[in-house]
């Protein structure tokens, strides 16, 4: 068959010099970033860091490296270079062209916070989470402890790469999550094991304290981790110190295998969950180096999806919990209205959460692109980190805020930087009015006058 032309071919290529950027959406996160006060709470943290009279406030500088991790198509610090060349992202991002950050000028931000003083991005991030506390307003909050790989292997002369337990050279920083955001870290070595020092305790207690007098001072908290947190001193000190409940996956010792077996004999309870069936027991037992006993509950997987498993294919697990055991905590869970938490049922269902947990690390890592930081300084890297999470919180929150009725709160990073960013978009100036103009089909799909209106009413954060 012959070819039959449309009749719309394109015969020549030209230039505009209307200002207009394939990122029309980045204005959007930009305006509901300020609307909650974040460059204020910037400028008031960092302000004694970096900045003076003459230069850029750290909030200015801040707020292009955010727009930058958030729309994640250039992944390279020299990156920054190719967006200052390109005017209508500078429209977009609503600064002059002459304003927008050198590859040099982010370089020079970051070695600020050489040595320990990139922690004062956790302060950024206690904040964004006393923020989201008061906006949920949870009636328990169940915190999640892991550690977390970036695999830096083949990165050269990076200050801290060491080798972690996944024989991979990178970074492990200890992170604290809750409902899907990283809302407290540790930046660390590679080769920093779970208990590291005195990491657990100092990030627990910061957190813990933050919540009780930010937040509520009677709400009950259970940590979970796994386990590579099982430690005595660290049950000792959430039972004693903070009085907030645990769940620990626990090693299969001797000493508690034979402990189940007695308590099997006895018979057994079953729990079902949504794909699964479980048998499992109730009971204390220590091991040999423990001064007490504590509650103990072994599970059996029985049935997976409908499938019986043979003996020897029934994985066993072993959690350590003081839910139940502490009179005051006790009558806490039951004064607040958590009394089923009291359940082994719960307290298994928690455990098996943590595979929700785990999914945050995973969006986190899907969000930033890659693992390799950028820099060889181990304290520019741990700015960096922060900063990262921080985009990955507030990603998080913008989803639950503003974007919800256009992609699903659980969509992934890519999925929304598709939907949500990547829309072409003109940038015109009329009068004394400078408007942001969408095609029709961009205006529908993506819900822009109630995007639009979400993000310029948003929660803004709390006074420091």
């Amino acid at each position: 068959m012959k070819h039959k032309s449309t009749g719309k071919q394109i015969t020549a290529v030209e230039t505009t010099t209307d200002k207009i950027t394939g990122r029309g959406g980045i204005t959007f996160i930009l305006r509901y970033l300020e609307k909650i006060k974040l460059f204020h709470l910037v400028d008031r943290l960092l302000g004694d860091v970096w900045g003076s009279k003459k230069g850029k406030g750290s909030g200015f500088i801040l707020r292009q490296i955010l727009a930058k991790m958030l729309d994640g198509s250039d992944l390279a610090i020299q990156g920054f270079d190719r967006l200052g060349k390109d005017e209508g992202y500078a429209a977009a991002l609503e600064v002059n062209q002459e304003e927008m950050l050198s590859s040099h000028t982010v370089k020079r931000f970051f070695k600020k916070f050489r040595g320990s003083r990139h922690k004062v991005y956790r302060r950024v991030l206690l904040e964004l989470f006393v923020w989201r506390l008061n906006i949920v307003k949870p009636g328990i909050i169940v915190l999640d402890m892991d550690t977390m790989v970036l695999d830096n292997d083949d990165a050269q002369k990076r200050e801290g790469v060491s080798v972690t337990y996944k024989n991979r050279k990178g970074y492990q920083p200890i992170q604290i999550s809750w409902e899907g955001k990283i809302v407290d870290a540790y930046f660390r070595r590679g080769s920093a094991h779970s208990n590291h020092g005195n990491d657990v305790k100092t990030i627990i207690k910061e957190v813990v304290q933050l919540i009780r007098r930010r937040y509520r001072r009677d709400v009950p908290i259970i940590v979970t981790s796994d386990s590579g947190f099982m430690d005595e001193d660290n049950f000792g000190y959430f039972e004693n110190e903070l009085k907030i409940h645990y769940i620990c996956y626990g090693k299969q010792y001797e000493t508690v295998k034979e402990a189940a077996r007695q308590a099997h004999r006895k018979g057994c309870e079953t729990y079902r969950s949504s794909n699964a069936l479980w048998e499992y027991n109730d009971f204390t037992s220590k091991l040999d180096s423990w001064a007490q006993e504590r509650r103990t509950i072994y599970t059996r997987l029985v049935r997976k999806e409908k499938q019986l498993l043979l003996d020897f294919a029934r994985p066993d697990s072993v959690l350590y919990t003081n839910i139940g055991t502490d009179p005051d905590m006790t009558q806490q869970l039951k004064t607040t209205g958590n009394r089923e938490y009291l359940k082994a049922e719960k307290v298994i269902e928690l455990a098996h959460g943590r595979g929700k947990s785990e999914l945050t690390n995973r969006s986190f890592k899907e969000f930033i692109g890659r693992e390799q930081l950028p820099f060889k300084n181990f304290g520019m890297n741990g700015a960096y980190y922060y900063v990262l999470v921080i985009a990955h919180f507030l990603y998080e929150s913008y989803k639950e805020d503003v974007s919800r009725d256009v992609v699903p709160v659980n969509s992934y990073a890519t999925t929304f930087r598709r939907t949500l960013l990547d829309f072409a978009a003109r940038i015109v100036k009329k009068g004394n009015r400078i408007m942001l103009q969408v095609s029709l089909a961009i205006r529908d799909r993506c819900k822009v006058e109630q995007i639009w209106n979400l993000c310029n009413n948003p929660i803004p954060l709390p006074e420091v």
